[in-house]
């Protein structure tokens, strides 16, 4: 019987891989503890006060200043809304009105307000007054539909900025 094959160089090419990995790693170990040793002990006290201040008035400002962030991109969200509405009258003027319809979108409610509140002095369900308010009543729903579903995903963002900011004051990661 004769022996297993073995390989006929003592070292293969994984090997010699693995092992300038795990040389390169204590290298970079022992470098990162010599230099944050060496940053930390040179230290003034000047220099910890100015790093306790810098630290300090970041976290003092960071709400202000998302609070500024956030007005800006309302602005600019509120801008670009406004362009693509623009866009989408100039389709619709472009398309004669007819089948061009926007998702989400609900129609204006053409009909006056002494209509909507029953003053009109017309008999109700007369001629062409058929569905009129049934239109209302369903453009009022999917009006609030839509306002609840938009205030329930700013509540969400709002939920998951908090919790991002809290993790990152907390340390944890």
């Amino acid at each position: 019987m004769s022996a297993p094959d073995t390989p006929t160089s003592p070292s293969s090419p994984l090997d010699s891989l693995l092992t300038s990995l795990a040389t390169n790693l204590k290298t970079y170990k022992s470098n990162l503890l010599n230099q944050t040793h060496t940053a930390f002990s040179r230290l003034t006290a000047k220099d910890v006060i100015r790093l306790v201040i810098i630290v300090g008035a970041y976290a003092l400002l960071r709400p202000y200043l998302l609070k500024l962030g956030g007005k800006f991109q309302e602005q600019d969200h509120e801008r670009a809304d406004k362009m693509d509405m623009a866009e989408v009258e100039r389709l619709r003027r472009a398309d004669g009105g007819g089948s061009l319809k926007v998702a989400g979108e609900i129609p204006e409610d053409t009909d006056s307000e002494d209509e909507a509140e029953g003053r009109t002095g017309k008999a109700k369900g007369t001629g062409m007054d058929w569905g009129k308010t049934a239109r209302r009543r369903q453009r009022r729903v999917l009006r609030g539909l839509l306002e609840e579903e938009e205030r329930r995903r700013r509540e969400e963002e709002e939920a998951t900025s908090d919790k991002e900011i809290e993790d990152l004051l907390t340390g944890d990661y």
